[in-house]
């Protein structure tokens, strides 16, 4: 078992923390901390040729695992008075043909991978992931409920911002493979990038479903 798991799982314990109890010297340490994890990750990417695919797949089953659990909470707290938390017609439904769009042009440039037409059709998909982004910050704003609104408006929130927290993941790590180039950080790394973003992209269609669609089948 390698050391930086466990390193990790407390530098992401401390974050967590600390935006519970709005403390932000605990988001300042999250930060430095941060900076070895980075490091060896950089190191990992740029000189370490041993790959192991295995790792990804098993890494994507327990985030899968994550959003299930929270899927399965939301459709248990649902009804009783509940209400979804934005109309499922309204910014969530446009949000989903913006990631819908960024995984079309994210697939393109995978298709184009070497040619210098392809990292246009990355920067748009990152364009457009940013818009999603803004588009979800847009409705958090205009939403009237809160984390203590009800026990399934905390859920819901937990879950979207669950999946809002891969996204701003997904961009970081896409915007790395737009400034780097593929040719820099690997064809194995730019597949995972790939693979990650779609992955990101097809969870919202779930969360769309579970958390703002599944009242209007009641």
């Amino acid at each position: 078992m390698s050391w930086l798991s466990l390193y990790n799982s407390w530098v992401i314990c401390v974050a967590i923390i600390s935006l519970f109890l709005w403390k932000l010297v605990g988001v300042a340490v999250f930060v430095i901390l941060l900076i070895l994890p980075l490091i060896y990750l950089i190191k990992e990417v740029l000189w370490v040729e041993e790959h192991h695919l295995s790792g990804f797949w098993l890494f994507i089953l327990t985030e899968v695992a994550a959003f299930f659990t929270l899927f399965v909470t939301c459709l248990w707290f649902e009804g009783d008075g509940s209400e979804p938390i934005s109309s499922f017609i309204e910014l969530p439904f446009l949000g989903c043909f913006v990631l819908i769009g960024s995984s079309a042009l994210i697939t393109t440039y995978h298709h184009y991978l070497g040619l210098s037409a392809a990292r246009w059709f990355l920067f748009l998909g990152v364009a457009l992931g940013s818009c999603f982004l803004v588009i979800q910050v847009l409705e958090f704003y205009d939403c009237g409920f809160n984390l203590f609104s009800s026990v399934y408006a905390a859920v819901s929130f937990c879950t979207v911002g669950l999946h809002f927290l891969h996204v701003v993941i997904g961009l970081v790590i896409l915007s790395i493979l737009l400034m780097l180039g593929e040719l820099v950080m690997d064809r194995y790394y730019a597949d995972l990038c790939v693979w990650y973003w779609h992955f990101v992209d097809y969870i919202w269609l779930l969360v769309y479903m579970v958390v703002y669609l599944s009242f209007d089948f009641e």
